[in-house]
């Protein structure tokens, strides 16, 4: 470079300017070391002849302007990373806010119809389906509340970290009582999940003879709550369904510890030790420490990466169960490091993962009047109904798996069983793709109601799998491919398979799914129509939390039908389904017919030869 700037001064005698990087350090004003920066500049001075008589050059250093340069371009992208993040996670929250709001309507709307179903029957007594379907509806109502309440409960902590508002009040308490809280509030959820809950107290705990603490029990309960939340919502869909929850002390720092249970991520900033202020007594320091450890999926190293951002999630999915803001494994750094200690985690795609914390605190006595413990037994499976005690409240909660009674007719005939188009509903299948299993029970449930025969698949790979054995597969239909499909028995007789007695009607397609999300399942689905793997046209239409217009557009151009935004009252979805089964029925229906008048003339033609 140097070379073809002095060929272009002398040969050419023009002038040149050019950057150049030293490798002798600059500090800026913080005593940060950088590179150093000049800028080189030469003229050429000709002689009367146009020849190079002299050269004029200088060299200014430009280190505090490279340095300022970099700085503003940091803070600009900061900005736009920072616009995106929260664009994203106004996405995710409007999504995880509008995902229950469907369930609390459809439920709503059903103990209001029963109800009024009852009233105008005129009867006395009320049926025990009656009673039980309106019990399950409120108690769906109430799981879905409790999530938007999650969520509230994490925007209301950040907007309070932002304005250094979080206030940590020291009180006497037992952590092993803490522990106990947690686990009860999670009893009811784990026996729906049919997830076996183990309560370990380290001997480290014993050893110490810790008993009376002073700590915030309310921020610690925070944490573990958003600990056991997550564990719960990766473990669902597992075989092996086990969350150990674990209790140790230390007096001292357990990242310091050479046999760490997980990698702790060091506090970002200084912070002042809030146990010396004489709120936290004059007790010895101890460091009580909290696991919890899921037979979950895992994370691989990408995922990891994410844990603990602000706005962001190992995966913005909502699987399974309801997900969250992406905020409460953020939040929970914060409390922790809020508290004088620290978080970390220790997981391996597809072999679980632990999640562990521990805060500060001192050895306190016992107070006068002392909390009476929760009755949870340190020895047993919370999620095991058999090991109650007989003074344990019994939460029922809904059976997810269980077959959805469908309710009778109303004599009023408030449930009209037939179409616009004058079909009848019972011969309209509709397929639900979704993966949260709240809205596909209570959605389910509600189309059974109003006449419809429903199929349920958990992601797009199942909806695929059932479309290789609907009606709608070409390779299960004689008349498209000619021939039909051969079995061969094990005493290698060859019978004829017998057809396909499922026709999908309609399908509602989820947009966020693990697996196969909705997109990717409607693109397939839509190749093979033009492949001609399947007969006909597949209605879809999609039930998503995704709201804005870009976001419709894109399930629109991805093949769907029709859009239909989360939260929804089935009303709304009903005319909907009838109208594109209505529609495509029909349009199979004249293709048929043309088919058979085709085949009928052949026909004639042979006998009259």
């Amino acid at each position: 470079m140097v070379a073809s700037l002095w060929n272009t001064l002398v040969e050419k005698t023009e002038a040149v300017t050019a950057e150049f990087r030293f490798k002798a350090p600059w500090e800026d004003r913080n005593g940060n070391s950088t590179d150093t920066w000049v800028l080189f500049s030469a003229y050429p001075e000709k002689n009367i002849q146009g020849t190079l008589k002299s050269v004029f050059g200088t060299i200014t250093n430009i280190s505090q302007q490279k340095w300022a340069e970099g700085f503003q371009k940091r803070k600009m992208e900061e900005a736009v990373e920072l616009k995106r993040q929260q664009e994203n996670f106004i996405d995710i929250t409007s999504h995880e806010m509008r995902n229950p709001l469907s369930a609390i309507l459809q439920c709503a709307d059903e103990i209001s119809s029963s109800l009024l179903d009852f009233r105008q029957s005129g009867s006395k007594v009320i049926e025990e389906e009656l009673v039980s379907n309106s019990i399950d509806a409120a108690q769906t109502i109430a799981l879905c509340a409790q999530h938007q309440k999650r969520i509230v409960d994490d925007i209301l902590t950040l907007s309070k970290l932002d304005s250094a508002m979080l206030l940590v009040t020291p009180v006497d308490v037992q952590p092993l009582t803490v522990v106990q809280r947690a686990l009860k509030m999670f009893e009811g959820e784990l026996q729906t999940a049919d997830i076996q809950m183990e309560f370990i107290v380290d001997e480290s705990f014993n050893k110490l003879g810790v008993d009376w603490v002073r700590l915030d029990p309310s921020r610690v309960l925070q944490v573990l709550i958003n600990l056991t939340t997550n564990a719960i919502k990766f473990t669902t869909t597992e075989a092996k369904r086990t969350i150990k929850v674990t209790i140790a002390a230390s007096t001292v720092k357990f990242s310091k510890l050479e046999n760490r249970l997980v990698n702790y991520f060091p506090t970002r900033s200084k912070r002042v030790d809030m146990t010396e202020s004489h709120d936290w007594g004059t007790g010895d320091d101890i460091y009580v420490h909290f696991a919890v450890q899921d037979t979950g999926r895992g994370l691989n190293e990408e995922e990891k990466k994410l844990l603990f951002l602000r706005f962001s999630q190992a995966s913005p999915r909502t699987h399974v169960q309801y997900g969250g803001s992406g905020l409460g494994l953020f939040i929970s750094r914060e409390l922790t490091e809020l508290q004088g200690g620290e978080i970390g985690v220790s997981s391996e795609a597809g072999k679980g993962s632990t999640f562990a914390f521990y805060v500060k605190a001192r050895r306190s006595s016992p107070p006068a009047d002392p909390v009476e413990p929760l009755p949870v037994s340190l020895t047993r499976a919370t999620s095991d109904p058999r090991n109650k005690r007989p003074q344990d409240p019994i939460i029922k909660t809904r059976d997810f798996a269980a077959p959805v009674p469908r309710r009778p007719t109303s004599a009023g005939g408030k449930n009209n069983q037939t179409t616009p188009h004058g079909g009848n509903r019972k011969d309209i299948t509709v397929l639900i793709v979704e993966d949260n299993l709240v809205n596909q029970k209570v959605l389910q449930k509600q189309l059974k109601n109003q006449g419809f025969t429903v199929h349920v698949a958990n992601h797009g790979g199942e909806c695929l799998d059932l479309l290789r054995t609907s009606t709608h597969y070409a390779n299960n239909n004689p008349s498209a491919s000619g021939s039909s499909e051969t079995v061969t028995t094990t005493n290698n007789n060859t019978t004829t398979a017998p057809p396909p007695t499922l026709h999908l009607s309609v399908v509602l397609m989820d947009q966020e799914m693990p697996v196969m999300d909705g997109l990717a399942c409607t693109r397939t689905i839509r190749e093979w129509e033009d492949a001609g793997k399947l007969i006909g046209h597949v209605p879809i239409i999609a039930v998503t939390a995704n709201a804005r217009a870009a976001q419709i557009a894109q399930l629109m151009a991805a093949g769907m039908d029709d859009v239909v935004s989360k939260p929804f009252r089935i009303p709304e979805l009903v005319p909907k389904i009838e109208e594109l089964a209505g529609k495509f029925t029909k349009a199979k229906e004249g293709e048929e017919e043309v088919e058979g008048g085709d085949s009928g003339e052949g026909k004639e033609e042979e006998v009259k030869n």
